[in-house]
């Protein structure tokens, strides 16, 4: 099925070994020369180790409780202020109660309490500034949900490497189940000598920049980042169009040597795009430089893909953010995604000695690019356990979102006189369409004795989203040459309306955004109405559009 997913990228704040924000990011990604990822020596006694650090100064913490000061917090902080005017806005317009928070991370405090128990060790007690809850897997959520005042859910995922990839999966699955109408999903981890070690005790640690993909490869470079997306329905020029998930359940740290969890998951979200491996512009591999991991990847990408496929590993420039890396690369993708015209394409930064035991990749010179805007970009994060997730960007054109021709609310509808509702279309897009109903005496619904001067039951709320949905079906059919058709509303859920009527003179904003749309004609859309911008009222509603409505309905009156 095609376009599955109305879920939109449409605003990203981040910050990694790259740099912060946009420009920065864009810059060191697209460069000549490889950056970011530098030696450092005061993590690790003894050792000195390429690591993808953030060195910009971070937010103060001081406004924020003492549970909720932690490193990782504070490269949220970063991320959240280059969107946080978007992020506002996103709250006036649909409410605190209808915005989450979902988000990635694997060490959350645990820099902190690395210190906290250093300090014991060394004068017998506990630091001042220490609270145990600095560790808290979900402190990340927790303390931007408290901080922008949301009532949402607010959660995070911790899966390892791929936490912060499935954390933009599930908030893409909660926005079509119209649990929420935006929310604030990606991942934050921070480097702490806990993790280093970690993976220096696996043999799992190149003292220089990563070598992904070589005959040569010793390991990976550990990095932090946050990277922060405000999602919604509403159209952006960066779609997550699907995703895969998959979980080999081999080894607790070692991934299935066949790729096929790795294939499955990638495989999973071509099809919920509706795109042909061909269709794909660039592949971000995840790419540890790890001896299994490379090998693994490389049979899955060239199994799925062949050996035309750009693709790269950009963790020889930010490290590999762990929990943050699903999100950071999916950041990376959105960059590559926009304000590129001639699609540059992240170089692959390693020694050019290929590995004859792996199949052959199309890796990424310095300088390569398409010639033209990418399309769709993959990402890969696979982690220990087997938990495999792969994220499908697309670019969206801004002529996508403008209807191809403009046709009165009568030419959409197949209901004629007052069984017509809707006032008027206001906008439209492929995803969706905005109508306008104006509250009037002569409404088929209208009962004078309603609000202070008669108006309409807020039960009929969901006639008016139904009929939106069949105006954005009728614009599908007039597009194809067709005549608008009746369709079935077979039910609602979790409508909700703060509103005991509409009111005489009020002006109702409905808006409807296609979840997915079956083969069959089954379709599920988030609806709301809102009023002076504000939202009012909401459901999910699971409509029906036979082939032949004429010949289903007496079919049905048949069995009856």
């Amino acid at each position: 099925m095609r376009g599955m997913s109305a879920a939109y990228l449409n605003e990203l704040g981040l910050i990694c070994a790259l740099g912060s924000g946009q420009a920065e990011v864009r810059a060191g990604l697209f460069a000549a020369a490889p950056s970011g990822v530098a030696e450092l020596s005061d993590l690790l006694p003894g050792r000195s180790l390429h690591l993808g650090a953030v060195r910009q100064p971070l937010p103060d913490l001081a406004h924020l409780p003492l549970h909720q000061r932690s490193r990782n917090n504070a490269l949220l902080l970063a991320a959240l202020a280059q969107i946080r005017p978007a992020v506002d806005a996103a709250i006036g317009r649909y409410g605190a109660e209808r915005i989450g928070v979902i988000l990635g991370t694997s060490t959350s405090g645990v820099g902190e309490s690395e210190a906290a128990f250093a300090a014991r060790q060394r004068e017998g007690q506990f630091p001042v500034g220490f609270d145990v809850r600095q560790q808290e897997i979900g402190s990340p959520a927790l303390m931007l949900a408290d901080l922008l005042g949301l009532g949402g859910p607010a959660y995070v995922i911790s899966t390892a490497c791929s936490s912060s990839a499935k954390a933009l999966a599930s908030a893409a699955r909660q926005l079509a189940a119209g649990v929420f109408d935006a929310v604030l999903c990606g991942g934050a981890d921070s480097l702490c000598a806990f993790t280093v070690a970690g993976f220096e005790s696996l043999e799992s640690v190149d003292a220089a920049r990563c070598n992904p993909s070589s005959a040569n490869r010793r390991g990976i470079n550990i990095g932090e980042a946050a990277a922060l997306f405000l999602m919604t329905r509403e159209p952006a020029g960066v779609r997550l169009a699907a995703w895969g998930e998959s979980s080999d359940a081999h080894h607790i740290s070692a991934p299935l040597a066949s790729g096929e969890g790795a294939l499955s998951a990638m495989q999973q979200a071509l099809q919920g795009a509706g795109l042909a491996p061909h269709e794909i512009d660039y592949l971000n591999l995840h790419g540890t430089a790890t001896l299994q991991n490379d090998a693994m990847e490389a049979r899955a990408v060239q199994q799925l893909f062949g050996s035309d496929l750009a693709c790269s590993s950009t963790k020889p420039l930010t490290g590999h953010t762990l929990g943050a890396a699903g999100a950071l690369e999916a950041a990376l993708a959105w960059l590559t995604l926009t304000d590129n015209p001639l699609g540059q394409l992240p170089p692959h930064w390693w020694d050019g000695c290929a590995d004859p035991n792996l199949p052959r990749l199309n890796l990424v010179r310095p300088g390569q690019s398409l010639g033209r805007p990418p399309r769709a970009v993959l990402s890969n994060s696979f982690a220990f356990g087997g938990s495999n997730a792969a994220l499908l960007l697309t670019r969206e054109s801004a002529a996508e979102f403008e209807p191809q021709q403009q046709w009165a609310i009568s030419e959409l509808l197949p209901h004629g006189g007052r069984m017509r509702l809707l006032t008027d279309l206001l906008d439209s897009d492929p995803e969706g369409v905005t109508a306008l109903v104006c509250i009037q005496a002569q409404d088929l619904f209208f009962d004078p004795a309603l609000g202070s001067a008669g108006g309409v039951g807020a039960w009929v709320g969901i006639e008016y989203m139904a009929q939106a949905v069949a105006a954005w079906a009728g614009l599908q059919a007039r597009a194809s040459g067709g005549a608008p058709k009746i369709g079935l509303l077979l039910g609602s859920r979790k409508y909700r309306c703060e509103r005991a009527c509409f009111e005489l003179g009020d002006r109702l904003e409905v808006r409807v955004r296609r979840e997915f749309q079956a083969d069959n004609g089954l379709g599920q859309f988030a609806c709301e109405i809102l009023i002076g911008g504000h939202c009012v009222a909401g459901a999910v509603l699971t409509v029906f559009a036979p082939p032949d409505p004429e010949q289903f309905l007496r079919e049905q009156g048949t069995s009856a």
